[in-house]
């Protein structure tokens, strides 16, 4: 009887033209095609194909236009009962109108089972309407579609909402199937059309921290398997990305093998990391530096102090007492110089610093070595070699950080040589890959104590110093080569260090400069300083709040035989000179930080006076001492600029060439 029944039912369905089918889908598998004889029929498949050969025989066979709406289909099997009304190209019927229905079996567990019916509805439809059967057709596919599209569209939402990275591709053809929210921002795209457009290049430029995860990828390519990994995505760019990774091969619906990727952003931990470990290296060289800083500003100052009283105690002996006088001096000068050096580290720090570029000529270091060391190279007797090899001497460049960068060298070099040693500058030019440049190398090599070889890692750290100076009995902040490097960086280019204890050191110094038009002599700027004309008579109005600085400026000028007038800030300034017949002041010498009017807001004012009075020249003379400063005081209508704490020669000549300016 059941033998009747299962006869029965096999007229049953192939007069209804409706055949059964089995499709599996196992991982590390391909997948499995299994049908009834009225499938086999159906389809047009050859006898004894295998249920792998079946699968690709069919999907062969789906008429082109179909098959990205049965691909739809397939992808929706493994989760619910579907159908779908689609065109077959039988081998020897040719096109056939097949409805297909379809669900998953659930008694099977192992792998994915997913059973269903292949209906052959080709006469049914041609017994319909042209025009009705074609308005069916395309319903039926809308609804079909708008479900696929809102089921989509509902997962898709789902994962862009995901705090982690989802990407998904076939293998091996590199199709992209998916890319969620997350995933396009970490790589910086659009879209997943930019994504498979940029997929390949995608995956070439992610950086691995352990060099065996790149084997592990690639061996996904033959095996199904998982990879667990850390990863940097735009490394080294504006977008660079910290992520951990894994990666799996999955088996789709389709058929087809494919690469599935989930990574979560951990860029904040690193950086934190970081920040942590930077703040705290950063806290312990700077207690160092503070230390350091302690006991080196104190040694500068306790001999001011101490050669002053001493100065005082030994009035009556003036030999001596000059004695004291000049070594005050000295010690002034080096607290100055280390003042400026850690006024230089915070502007450095805080991204102030920038190139003020212009023509100028290289041989000019010739002279700033000569007046700036010659005291202290005699003082030591060392013996000094100067080698210039320049073709191009004049170039477009930031004179001042150049000079800076070799007299911090050879300061360093006069320092740490002792008395009776040798130093020596060298200075050429190589031609360089840039058009309309050259590479200028700065060599400076000395014979002093030299430099531990576990310390030069370590050289050019900000706050840092091999011994100080209470170790070496030799006082620096230890400022000067991190000045230095940062300049050359600044200006694109690179320092070397070669040195052994007790053989000296040899810094070497490669800078990128633009090569002056048809080079064309520039003026020389010898830091000697220019005699000025006698100023006996002339009359200067000193604008100045601080009493003590105010007695100190009035000293000086008067010793020089000049008429000084006295305004305790801008405004009594500018009252004086309106009350005051016109040229009766030869020239204002303004202070900027004042009381009820600064320097700039006076000098404005001045300028904007009716009368010749408004061209009364003006020096600035304030403690602000960098190069913006001086292009402030420009801009506010001033003539020059003096420094403080004020040199007597170079302020002077200062004076006399902005009166006689002014005048002639």
């Amino acid at each position: 009887m059941s033998l009747l029944k299962e006869i029965d039912i096999q007229e049953i369905l192939h007069s209804s033209r409706m055949g059964l089918w089995r499709v599996e889908l196992e991982d590390g598998q391909p997948p499995r095609f299994y049908a009834d004889a009225v499938m086999d029929l159906l389809i047009g498949a050859p006898a004894n194909l295998t249920a792998q050969e079946r699968f690709i025989f069919h999907r062969s066979h789906i008429h082109p236009d179909d098959m990205a709406l049965f691909e739809e289909y397939s992808s929706k099997l493994a989760e619910q009962h579907t159908e779908i009304v689609y065109r077959y190209i039988h081998p020897i019927q040719g096109d056939m109108l097949v409805r297909c229905n379809g669900s998953r079996d659930a008694s099977v567990s192992d792998y994915i089972s997913i059973i269903g019916t292949h209906q052959d509805i080709s006469d049914t439809a041609r017994l319909e309407q042209d025009k009705f059967a074609e308005r069916r057709l395309a319903e039926m596919n809308q609804t079909l579609r708008k479900e696929q599209i809102i089921q989509e569209d509902y997962y898709h939402n789902l994962l862009d909402i995901q705090n982690c990275g989802l990407m998904a591709y076939t293998l091996p053809g590199h199709k992209m199937i998916h890319m969620n929210a997350e995933a396009l921002r970490m790589y910086g795209l659009k879209d997943m059309d930019e994504a498979q457009h940029c997929l390949g290049h995608m995956l070439t430029q992610v950086y691995y921290p352990d060099s065996s995860t790149v084997d592990a990828l690639k061996n996904l390519r033959n095996v199904n398997d998982s990879v667990d990994y850390e990863c940097i995505l735009n490394y080294g760019s504006a977008r660079e990305c910290h992520i951990v990774a894994k990666t799996k091969i999955v088996w789709i619906p389709s058929g087809e093998r494919a690469v599935v990727t989930t990574f979560l952003d951990v860029s904040d931990m690193v950086i934190l990391q970081g920040a942590l470990k930077k703040a705290e290296e950063g806290s312990q060289a700077k207690s160092a530096f503070l230390f350091a800083m302690s006991h080196d500003l104190r040694t500068p100052m306790n001999a001011i102090i101490g050669y002053a009283e001493l100065m005082e105690a030994h009035w009556e002996n003036p030999a001596l007492t000059n004695g004291y006088l000049k070594k005050l001096q000295s010690a002034s000068r080096f607290l100055l110089s280390l003042i400026g050096n850690i006024l230089e580290m915070a502007r450095m720090e805080s991204g102030k610093e920038t190139l003020h570029e212009e023509p100028w000529n290289i041989s000019n270091l010739r002279d700033t070595v000569d007046v700036l060391l010659d005291n202290e190279i005699h003082r030591k007797h060392l013996e000094i070699h100067k080698d210039f090899q320049i073709v191009h001497p004049y170039v477009i460049c930031d004179a001042m950080k150049i000079r800076e960068i070799v007299m911090n060298l050879l300061s360093n070099a006069v320092k740490y040589t002792p008395d009776g040693g040798t130093i020596s500058l060298h200075m050429d030019e190589f031609p360089s890959d840039l058009d309309g440049y050259l590479v200028l190398r700065i060599v400076v090599k000395d014979s002093g104590i030299g430099i531990g070889q576990e310390y030069l890692p370590h050289l050019f750290e900000a706050f840092s110093r091999e011994r100080n100076s209470s170790e070496s009995g030799i006082i620096g902040s230890g400022l000067g080569l991190k000045i230095v490097k940062s300049f050359v960086e600044l200006m694109n280019g690179r320092i070397t260090v070669d040195s052994e204890l007790g053989k000296g050191t040899c810094f070497t110094v490669t800078l990128p400069l633009r090569i002056a038009p048809n080079q064309h002599p520039i003026a020389s700027e010898s830091l000697s300083q220019i005699p000025s004309d006698n100023l006996t008579g002339i009359r200067i109005l000193l604008a100045e709040d601080n009493a003590l600085n105010a007695e100190i400026t009035q000293t000086i000028l008067e010793d020089a035989q000049i008429h000084v007038d006295l305004a305790c800030d801008g405004q009594v300034a500018l009252s004086m000179l309106e009350n005051a017949p016109a040229g009766y002041y030869d020239l204002i010498l303004m202070d900027i930080q004042m009381p009820h009017m600064n320097g700039y807001q006076a000098t404005k004012a001045i300028r904007a006076l009716p009368d010749m009075r408004c061209q009364t020249p003006i020096i600035a003379m304030t403690a602000n001492a960098f190069k913006e400063d001086k292009e402030a005081a420009l801009a506010a209508g001033m003539d020059d600029y003096i420094v403080k704490p004020v040199e007597i020669a170079s302020m002077l000549t200062t004076i006399s060439t902005v009166v006689h300016r002014k005048k002639g």
